[in-house]
C-alpha cells in the first residue's frame, strides 16, 4: 500500500513539472546555447527496470553529432521525425499531417498537438533549425543531399529541392529537437521517451507529454555503457542487456540464448560489370552472366540466410517496387551463352572466335563474407564454362584496380537512402561508378525516374534489359532480444524500436 501511494505522489509530482513547462519561456539565444539539464530521477521512477539497452558514453547522445549505430538506434526513442519509415520502406507520417510535394518544393504541415518534452508545442522554426543540423551531420547527410534549403511559411514549413526527387519524402526521417538545444548535450526532444540520469546510471521514461504513453507497456528503461565492454553478444547471453542490434557479417557466428528478429537493410550487394571491357559491352552477355548466378543459394551459403535476393536495384520489399517478373535461372545460363555464339571447347571453357573467354573478377580479400561471395560466382560461372581468375586483393590495390578499369567483374556494396538514390552508380562522380557509361539507357531512365516523369516499373525494364551491373542482395541485420520479452514485429532499420513501447516481459 506504501508503495503505491509513493507512486502517486510520484505521479502527482511529475504532472505539476509538466503543467509548469507549458508557461510561456523567453527564446533561447540564436546559437542554440541555451542550458538544458537532464532530470534527476526519484527514488520511485529510477527503479532498476528488467529491460536494458546499450549506449556508447564515448559517443554522443546528440543526434546530430552521435556516430555509432547504437547511439543513433537509442536517440529515435528520444526524438520525433516528421515522417518514420514503415518495414517496407516507405514513409509514414509522424510529425507531419500532411506533406504536399510539388515540382522542386515540399510544403509540410505539423501536428498542433505536437509537445516536447518541457510541454512547449511544436514550432516551424524547431524544423527549420534540426534540418540545417541534419545537413551537416554526418547521420543524415547523405539522405539530405538532394535537398537545398528549409523556410517557414506562416505555420507550415517548406523546403526546396536541390534537384528533382519524386521520392523526397522519405527522406523526412530526420530528427526534431526543440529550437535553441540542438548544440546541446542532449537536446529538448518529442520522442517516446526522456532520458534522465539516477546518480552515474542513464534511464529512459515514457514521454509525459506523449500520446502513446498510455499504450505503453514499458514505462522505464535503462542503458548500459558497453564502451568499454569487449564481448557484446557475452553480455547478451549473461543476461545483462534485454536487447542488442549487431551485423552479422562483422561477427562470428555463436550461439545466442535470446529470440531474434531479422533486420531488412538497405545495403546492396551487387556484381559490378565493366561495360568497356569486350564481351561485357553486350548487354546480351551481361544478362547471361547474371542469369548464371544463383542468388537463394548466394544468401544461404555466403550470407547465412542474413540477407535477401535481389533482381532490381531496389529492396525487395519497397511497396513501390512494382518490378517486371524477371527470372535470371541458372539452369538457363548455358543455353543464353550458347545462343550469343560461345560455343564449348574441348576442355570444357566457352569460346568466342577461337579465343576462350577468360575475366577478371576483384574483390576485397578484407571483407570475408563478400569474398566468400566472390568465390561462389567464380564458381558458377565457370559451372557454365566461363573461366574467371579471381584476384583477391587488400582493399587500397582494390580501390585502384577498379579506378584503372583492369578488371572485368568486382564484387561491391552500397548503402541506398529510403528514396532509392542510384545516382552513386549514374552520376560521373558517383562512388559506384566504375566501368558504367554515363550514357546509357539505364541511366537516362534513372533520371527521369528519380524526376518523376516515369514510372518505377518503367525503369525497371530499361535497367533489366541493359544490366549496368548486377543486384545480388540486400543483407539483413539481427536484433538479438532477451526471451522473456514479447515483442511484435515491424521493425525498421531506421527505427530499430519502433514497437518497443508494446513490449512487454
Amino acid at each position: 500500500m506504501k508503495k503505491c501511494i509513493a507512486l502517486l505522489l510520484a505521479l502527482l509530482l511529475v504532472f505539476a513539472l509538466c503543467a509548469c513547462g507549458k508557461t510561456p519561456e523567453t527564446p533561447p539565444e540564436e546559437d542554440g546555447t541555451s542550458d538544458t539539464t537532464l532530470p534527476v530521477a526519484t527514488e520511485t521512477d529510477a527503479a532498476v527496470h528488467p529491460v536494458v539497452l546499450p549506449y556508447s558514453a564515448a559517443d554522443a547522445l546528440n543526434p546530430f553529432e552521435t556516430k555509432s549505430t547504437m547511439n543513433r538506434d537509442i536517440c529515435t526513442l528520444m526524438y520525433d521525425s516528421l515522417v518514420r519509415l514503415d518495414e517496407a520502406f516507405m514513409p509514414v507520417l509522424s510529425l507531419a499531417t500532411d506533406i504536399r510535394h510539388d515540382g522542386l518544393t515540399l510544403t509540410v504541415t505539423l501536428r498542433t498537438d505536437a509537445q516536447f518534452t518541457t510541454g512547449d508545442f511544436l514550432q516551424p522554426r524547431d524544423v527549420q533549425r534540426s534540418f540545417e543540423c541534419a545537413k551537416e551531420s554526418p547521420c543524415y547527410q547523405a539522405r539530405l543531399s538532394s535537398f537545398d534549403a528549409c523556410d517557414v511559411s506562416g505555420e507550415q514549413v517548406v523546403f526546396t529541392l536541390a534537384e528533382a526527387n519524386a521520392h523526397a519524402e522519405s527522406c523526412l526521417d530526420f530528427p526534431i529537437v526543440k529550437f535553441g538545444t540542438e548544440k546541446t548535450e542532449i537536446p529538448i526532444g518529442s520522442g517516446r521517451y526522456r532520458l534522465y540520469h539516477k546518480d552515474a546510471d542513464l534511464y529512459l521514461d515514457a514521454n509525459e507529454t506523449g500520446s502513446a504513453r498510455e499504450e505503453m507497456e514499458l514505462k522505464t528503461l535503462k542503458l548500459l555503457d558497453i564502451s568499454t565492454r569487449e564481448n557484446e553478444l557475452q553480455l547478451m547471453q549473461i543476461g545483462e542487456m534485454s536487447a542488442l542490434f549487431v551485423d552479422p557479417t562483422t561477427l562470428e557466428r555463436t550461439k545466442i540464448f535470446a529470440g531474434e528478429e531479422k533486420v531488412p537493410l538497405l545495403n546492396m550487394v551487387y556484381l559490378g560489370l565493366n561495360s568497356t571491357r569486350d564481351h561485357l559491352q553486350d548487354p546480351a552477355f551481361r544478362r547471361a552472366v547474371a542469369a548464371a548466378i544463383d542468388k537463394p543459394t548466394l544468401v544461404s551459403s555466403s550470407y547465412d540466410g542474413y540477407a535477401t535476393a535481389a533482381d532490381a536495384p531496389f529492396h525487395p520489399l519497397w511497396t513501390e517496387a512494382d518490378m517486371p517478373e524477371v527470372s535470371f535461372d541458372p539452369q538457363a545460363a548455358p543455353g543464353l551463352f550458347d545462343l550469343l555464339g560461345y560455343a564449348v571447347g574441348a576442355d570444357g571453357r566457352r569460346v568466342k572466335d577461337d579465343e576462350t573467354v577468360t575475366l577478371e573478377l576483384v574483390c576485397n580479400s578484407e571483407n570475408k563474407v563478400r569474398l566468400a561471395c566472390a568465390n561462389l560466382i567464380r564458381q558458377q560461372l565457370e559451372d557454365c564454362g566461363i573461366k574467371v581468375n579471381l584476384s583477391s586483393l587488400d582493399y587500397n590495390s582494390y580501390l585502384e584496380r577498379l579506378a584503372s578499369g583492369l578488371y572485368d567483374l568486382y564484387v561491391g556494396e552500397v548503402k541506398l537512402t529510403a528514396d532509392m538514390d542510384l545516382s552513386m552508380f549514374f552520376s560521373a562522380e558517383g562512388a559506384a561508378g566504375y566501368g558504367l557509361l554515363p550514357d546509357s539507357a539505364s541511366a537516362k531512365a534513372f533520371y527521369d525516374w528519380r524526376a518523376g516523369t516515369v514510372e518505377t516499373n518503367t525503369f525497371a525494364q530499361v535497367f533489366l534489359q541493359d544490366l549496368p551491373f548486377v543486384p545480388l542482395c540486400f543483407r539483413s541485420g539481427v536484433l538479438y532480444y532477451a526471451k522473456e520479452l514479447q515483442m511484435e514485429g515491424g521493425v525498421c532499420e531506421n527505427d530499430l524500436f519502433a514497437n518497443l513501447y508494446t513490449w512487454s516481459n
